[in-house]
């Protein structure tokens, strides 16, 4: 199954770009990243500054999917600056919210039995 904005709740997380759009802790909105590791009620975000471990309940997650052909078409040891998701510019991504509370359960899980797409 390919990762679509509509597939995302079901498929790793890990290494997707991620950026944290609301929650209730102020301190955690803005935070921003690859995913390095996921449990069943959290996340590990890599950012600038360190690894940040990112609760999924009450939060809502930005996360951005680059268009594998744009990502093929760039040559080996070309990069662009870096963006504020922690990846890189000038590469044709899409954006897709999703709501935390659907991503609580295992990993494997969640691939497996899938879960009810509510991307925005």
């Amino acid at each position: 199954m390919a990762l679509t904005p509509e597939t995302l709740p079901r498929h790793e997380l890990v290494g997707l770009h991620v950026r944290v759009v609301e929650s209730a802790d102020p301190s955690q909105v803005g935070i921003a990243g690859r995913v390095v590791s996921e449990t069943t009620n959290t996340i590990v975000v890599d950012t600038v500054s360190g690894s940040k471990r990112v609760p999924k309940a009450g939060r809502t997650f930005e996360f951005r999917l680059i268009d594998e052909a744009a990502a093929d078409r760039k040559a080996a040891g070309t990069a662009s600056e870096p963006d504020s998701c922690g990846g890189t510019s000038g590469e044709d991504a899409a954006y897709v919210t999703v709501d935390g509370d659907i991503l609580l359960s295992r990993p494997a899980l969640r691939s497996e039995n899938g879960v009810e797409s509510q991307w925005r």
